[in-house]
């Protein structure tokens, strides 16, 4: 081969590296949006439940008044009024399940699940909430029941 033909054979072998290099570039910075938008996306699910939850508290007074008494005296609900509360707390303990997934997962850093930690904890410790908890915690998988007891200490 002469050195001409060596020549241009570096130069598209350099190029090559090239492409391959800013391909792999382009691919991490992709990946890192990715991540970013499924983060970002992760945080609006999970505040969109535990809204859709607290929401129906607020701009129901017959829910609210419910769930006063529940928390007062849980044995002066019916039998149709305890099963609307254990849904409602259900649906909420179900929310904070999702962040706890979400941030095993990676999905949401320390930052960001520190908020539903502490959360997570004051709502399950409400004495008829941790009942329903204490009814429906099989339910649950093992790691959030786990986490529930280590950082709750419930």
């Amino acid at each position: 081969m002469d050195l001409e033909s060596k020549s241009k054979l570096r130069w598209s072998e350099t190029a090559g590296l090239v492409a391959v290099i800013v391909s792999l570039l382009l691919l991490a910075w992709e990946i890192r949006e990715n991540t970013q938008i499924a983060t970002a996306q992760a945080n609006l699910e999970l505040n969109a439940m535990a809204n859709e939850v607290l929401i129906s508290e607020g701009q129901n007074p017959q829910l609210a008044a419910l769930l006063v008494r529940a928390e007062d005296d849980r044995d002066s609900l019916s039998r149709a009024e305890y099963r609307q509360f254990q849904t409602h707390v259900y649906t909420m303990i179900n929310a904070l399940d999702a962040a706890h997934g979400f941030f095993v997962q990676g999905v949401l850093d320390e930052e960001d699940f520190s908020g539903w930690r502490e959360y997570s904890c004051h709502y399950i410790a409400g004495k008829s909430v941790n009942e329903v908890w204490e009814s429906f915690k099989p339910t649950f998988g093992e790691e959030f029941v786990t986490f529930v007891a280590d950082s709750c200490g419930l």
